[in-house]
């Protein structure tokens, strides 16, 4: 199980790295890119995988709380902006790296566990 982990934080980590690539990609025009919305998915997707199996073995439930809150937040926005007609609202569009960014802080500091 230990190595199952190992390879759903590395995937999970992978599409933080797509989605805020993605992001900074499309950060001039703030054109979103669709990619970065299903990298963001695929995250919190990867990310309730490894909390199913990271939680029993005595994981805190304010990190993966934590973790769960801005992930989501990330994804929606995400989903938002690439949704819209028109350009995203700012606040939207500037959420989804501060999301990600507080996602990644959070998970290597291990704030909360």
């Amino acid at each position: 199980m230990h190595t199952l982990l190992g390879i759903l934080v590395v995937l999970h980590i992978i599409c933080w790295a797509i989605a805020l690539g993605a992001w900074a990609a499309a950060a001039r025009t703030k054109q979103p890119v669709k990619g970065m919305a299903h990298a963001a998915s695929g995250a919190v997707v990867l990310g309730l995988a490894a909390m199913m199996i990271g939680m029993p073995t005595g994981g805190g439930h304010l990190f993966y709380t934590l973790k769960l809150v801005f992930a989501v937040i990330a994804m929606v926005c995400a989903w938002m902006s690439i949704r819209e007609d028109r350009r995203p609202n700012a606040v939207v569009w500037y959420l989804i790296p501060i999301s990600i960014v507080a996602n990644i802080v959070i998970g290597v500091f291990h704030i909360g566990a």
